[in-house]
């Protein structure tokens, strides 16, 4: 009879120990997932800091190709404007003439 009460404690410990042990390796487990999840969250963080620079840099350098492309057409459309004005002001009293003439405003 003794040693089948023995053979109880003897299971009642090989249960605590084996709950100990599958909650030990539970806690192991959670812990290597966290740090795994919070070293792939960094990762994630990284690639998108990554992708964020190469973007700002490409608005960047569109900005700049915009802005020559602006500056270059203002200085053709000056130059175009003073080429008009010259050639007005040239033309303006034969533009006139001509202009009375289709009209029929002679006087």
């Amino acid at each position: 009879m003794i040693k089948a009460i023995e053979i109880f404690k003897w299971t009642k410990d090989f249960e605590k120990i084996y709950e100990g042990l599958i909650d030990k390796a539970k806690k192991e487990n959670l812990a290597e997932m966290q740090a795994f999840r919070e070293n792939q969250e960094k990762l994630i963080e990284k690639t998108l800091l990554k992708k964020q620079e190469v973007v700002n840099l490409a608005l960047k350098n569109i900005s700049i190709e915009i802005n020559n492309g602006i500056s270059s057409f203002n200085e053709k459309l000056d130059v175009a404007m003073k080429k008009i004005e010259r050639k007005y002001q040239k033309d303006k009293t034969q533009l006139i003439k001509i202009i009375i003439k289709k009209l029929e405003l002679n006087f």
